[in-house]
């Protein structure tokens, strides 16, 4: 008897543990829905702990890869994302490197970085400074089409804003 009643606590328990689990899982998900990254076309303002700071893409280039490279992944055409950004008053500097930056084309597909030859490389700027640099994406289909993610932190799962450009 004190058995069967055991092995019904264990159940209930279990059962309560799968209802809270399932409580946590679309609780999450609605929170990311209620705060989705905000989408432009060209610049955002952002702000961080240590100041704010503004960051804009200011061309798309469509060009033909590099000669293989050893790393590189398959393309058809290379996209070089080319970005500026100000920093308006971080004291201890600002960098945003390609790392912060994810690629999708208008299918949904993540593109994965690819290593262009003469690339504007990211640099250190101080406070009021502005600094240009690019990034580059391997495409291998005819869309002239990018949803750009940039996170400020690199190991965030939610994009800190999102700009979706055209060319």
């Amino acid at each position: 008897m004190n058995k069967k009643y055991g092995l019904i606590a264990i159940g209930l328990v279990i059962a309560a543990l799968v209802v809270i689990l399932v409580i946590v899982g679309i609780t999450k998900d609605n929170d990311n829905k209620k705060d989705p990254a905000p989408v432009v076309s060209d610049e955002a303002t952002l702000q961080a702990q240590e100041g704010n700071y503004t960051l804009k893409i200011t061309k798309i280039l469509e060009v033909a890869p590099n000669p293989k490279e050893e790393d590189a992944p398959e393309a058809k055409s290379v996209a070089i994302v080319v970005y500026e950004y100000t920093n308006d008053d971080i004291e201890h500097g600002l960098v945003i490197g390609n790392t912060h930056f994810k690629a999708y084309d208008s299918k949904g597909k993540e593109l994965e970085q690819y290593p262009q030859k003469d690339l504007f490389e990211p640099s250190d700027v101080g406070a009021s400074g502005t600094f240009t640099a690019s990034v580059a994406f391997a495409l291998n289909n005819d869309d002239d089409y990018l949803k750009i993610e940039y996170y400020k932190d690199i190991s965030a799962k939610k994009p800190d804003v999102v700009f979706e450009q055209e060319w």
